[in-house]
């Protein structure tokens, strides 16, 4: 099968990730290094900012760039890593469902929960209680919690020791983020504090038939959240657009006398 063209997006994302490798290895660009504005970046590639944009929200998603709002963008410390990996793999989010990715989790992540169990060394329990300590005090900020689930399930997937299995799945849950964050304002933070404590538990106890049901109860309350929120942001989705279309007939009947 003859392979599809590049699009427009994926030609500046390649372009991007080649001058990053080049910069790096340069040392003109050091991990946490910040990033010449958007407009400069898009001069030098040619491209509209728009373009730019989307290409640089895929590298956010690979985990090569953080971009932070009012302050620029800045090279991860693991980019060098990333940036090494095949370019088909990392655009491979693209367009792949939300469902399909919960999919891959159930199939993939409880098993991992169970090889932690049975190979985490005291250093990698230590790693997973200290991500679990930082969810517990993050309260009620959302956005800090759902950074140390993040964290919390990378400690558990080094602590499988399956290194493709740990880069693979790290770059799904960023892909994730934002509905994982708005799963976290569907419910309570205990509710989900208590799931992640089972999971942890169940490691420590060294017990892999436990981990990998605790993990497996976890995803599939999960996918549920994510329906519900899901169905939250299309219901919104609909009120904006009846609101717009009542706006708009207000407008005509005004103009009509009416």
């Amino acid at each position: 099968m003859p392979r599809r063209p590049a699009s427009n997006k994926e030609d500046v994302t390649v372009k991007l990730i080649a001058v990053f490798k080049r910069l790096i290895s340069e040392g003109t660009l050091a991990p946490g290094g910040r990033l010449p504005a958007e407009r400069e970046l898009a001069a030098s590639f040619g491209v509209s900012r728009n373009s730019l944009r989307q290409a640089l929200k895929v590298l956010e998603i690979m985990g090569v760039i953080s971009q932070r709002v009012g302050d620029g963008t800045y090279l991860n410390s693991g980019a060098e890593a990333i940036l090494g990996e095949p370019m088909e793999f990392l655009i491979l989010l693209d367009g792949i469902s939300v469902h399909e990715l919960m999919e891959a989790r159930l199939i993939v992540e409880p098993e991992l929960a169970a090889q932690a169990a049975s190979r985490a060394t005291a250093e990698d329990v230590a790693e997973i209680e200290r991500e679990l300590s930082a969810m517990e005090d993050a309260g009620e900020d959302s956005d800090r919690l759902v950074e140390h689930d993040l964290l919390f399930h990378q400690a558990i997937f080094r602590a499988a020791g399956n290194r493709v299995c740990s880069l693979m799945f790290s770059v799904v849950h960023r892909s994730m983020k934002r509905l994982i964050t708005l799963t976290s304002q569907v419910v309570s933070p205990e509710h989900t504090l208590t799931l992640h404590r089972r999971i942890l538990a169940a490691i420590r106890k060294r017990n892999p038939d436990d981990a990998r049901r605790r993990m497996s109860e976890h995803l599939l309350d999960a996918r549920k959240l994510i329906n519900r929120a899901a169905g939250q942001m299309d219901q919104e989705k609909i009120q904006r657009r009846i609101a717009k279309y009542a706006a708009n007939g207000s407008t005509k009947a005004g103009h009509t006398g009416l």
